[in-house]
């Protein structure tokens, strides 16, 4: 993760603009740290870059917002290195979704929570086919790809196979067995210094 006022390292393979509450409020963020300078340059040299949700509205052409959905109304031109428009919407999409993912063919399960509706010939390239719905775009070089669906690398397959395009062997980590490994711990941490009895009592 890269903190505010730091530079982009110049020998990243892939870098991930994640989802945001406020898409064109983190825009400008991004822009003040110089980000969207780095990130294109990262692209120049042949790197690879995914956006995830909000960050995949910001790496198209512009992101409007003509009734103020997202924040005040207004239109905000995006990174420019997908040929996309996006348009904030009074509806939320909230839905788990089933996608086979294009590159690879592996499925993959994650999940949507946006708002605003993404167009444009990018999306003639879709990120991966869910059911006869086409999801995400890409690049017409294919290094910059971007996507609605959260979740993705919480698929251990799925984040192998990603990881392994860029030269990288993924990890023995399984997610689902460390998520709960990390839940047990927790509660046998809360038993050992809360009174849960009392604290249940309580609650009922």
């Amino acid at each position: 993760m890269l903190g505010p006022g730091r530079a982009l390292p110049a020998d990243a393979d892939l870098v991930v603009i994640p989802g945001t509450k406020s898409t064109r409020g983190d825009l400008a963020f991004l822009r003040a740290q110089g980000w969207d300078i780095d990130i294109a340059a990262h692209v120049r040299r042949g790197g690879h870059v995914l956006g995830i949700c909000g960050g995949f509205q910001m790496l198209g052409q512009s992101v409007r917002d003509p009734n103020g959905v997202d924040g005040a109304a207004g239109e905000s031109a995006g990174l420019g290195l997908l040929d996309v428009h996006t348009t904030m919407t009074e509806q939320k999409h909230l839905t788990r979704t089933s996608a086979v993912h294009t590159a690879t063919g592996r499925e993959v399960s994650g999940y949507e929570i946006h708002i605003g509706e993404t167009t444009g010939p990018d999306c003639a390239r879709p990120f991966a086919h869910g059911g006869a719905r086409p999801e995400g775009a890409t690049s017409r070089e294919g290094q910059v790809v971007g996507t609605y669906l959260h979740g993705l690398f919480s698929d251990d397959a799925f984040r192998s196979d990603w990881l392994a395009r860029f030269g990288v062997a993924a990890d023995r980590m399984q997610y689902g067995a460390r998520v709960e490994q990390t839940l047990d711990e927790l509660a046998d941490h809360m038993e050992r210094n809360l009174d849960v009895d009392g604290v249940l009592a309580v609650a009922r």
